[in-house]
């Protein structure tokens, strides 16, 4: 009979910290809560630093295979009671599990792949969130988040995502016009989405590509509008814009089917 871990007063605080972006940083540690999400860190190359399971639920199938995933890869199982579970969660109706989960570095990241997406200024963790599982499904490895984006820390974001957090990978920039020249001397075409560009179908396609999406209310800033194609989808007028994670979507799907 295994020996059930309750978790330690310590550990419980530490997970309250972390719904906080400014104890995120320090610790280098970020949280995900739910079954799928959990799966996913745990298979990926995240280092999973511990997993929290409502003790009520230990039994479930589902949750019994994560757990047992979680002992495979020497990851510490801990046990919340129902009075745990009110401070500890990010949701208000707590999915039964959550890891926390220790942020990569710059150091870590891999090169960039054949389609990179560039973000100026998405503040709407539901956007970036699923601009990410949409980067995911169309096999876009890289986003890069400029300045005056959500954090991509952010509950909501990682949750989101429903896994593809653990897939793509995230880089941050505070300099998007010195890191779109970077790209171009890299060999990527820069594409911009913008109201007055080319029809995204019309431009042609190359091995390298970067997309560089902005906000809804502003668009790509200015500065940067001359360092690349801009790119259009075309619609029926009437419509003040699309959604930025709508737009991301339908781009990388052009992209796709040609």
């Amino acid at each position: 009979c295994k020996k059930i871990i309750m978790l330690p007063s310590s550990v419980q605080k530490h997970i309250c910290e972390l719904h906080e972006k400014k104890h995120r940083k320090i610790a280098g540690e970020f949280l995900i809560e739910g079954l799928k999400g959990v799966t996913e860190a745990l298979k990926s190359s995240y280092t999973v630093l511990a997993v929290v399971v409502d003790g009520a639920r230990r039994d479930e199938k589902d949750m019994a295979d994560c757990i047992s995933l979680a002992e495979q890869k020497d990851v510490g199982v801990l046990f919340a009671g129902r009075a745990d579970i009110s401070r500890i969660k990010t949701t208000e109706t707590f999915p039964g599990i959550l890891a926390v989960v220790e942020m990569k570095t710059e150091e870590d990241a891999e090169p960039f792949g054949d389609i990179v997406i560039v973000l100026d200024a998405v503040a709407d963790p539901g956007n970036l969130g699923t601009i990410i599982r949409t980067a995911d499904w169309f096999g876009c490895s890289d986003i890069i988040l400029g300045p005056g984006c959500v954090e991509p820390y952010n509950d909501k974001v990682v949750r989101s995502t429903m896994g593809s957090f653990f897939r793509v990978a995230l880089h941050e920039s505070e300099d998007l016009e010195r890191t779109l020249s970077e790209l171009k001397d890299d060999g990527y075409d820069v594409q911009i989405a913008d109201l007055h560009g080319k029809s995204v179908q019309d431009v042609p396609l190359k091995n390298k590509i970067a997309y560089v999406f902005g906000s809804e209310s502003h668009g790509v800033q200015k500065n940067l509008l001359s360092l690349g194609t801009k790119i259009t989808i075309p619609g029926v007028e009437g419509a003040e814009s699309l959604n930025v994670a709508i737009a991301a979507g339908i781009v990388l799907f052009s992209n796709h089917i040609r």
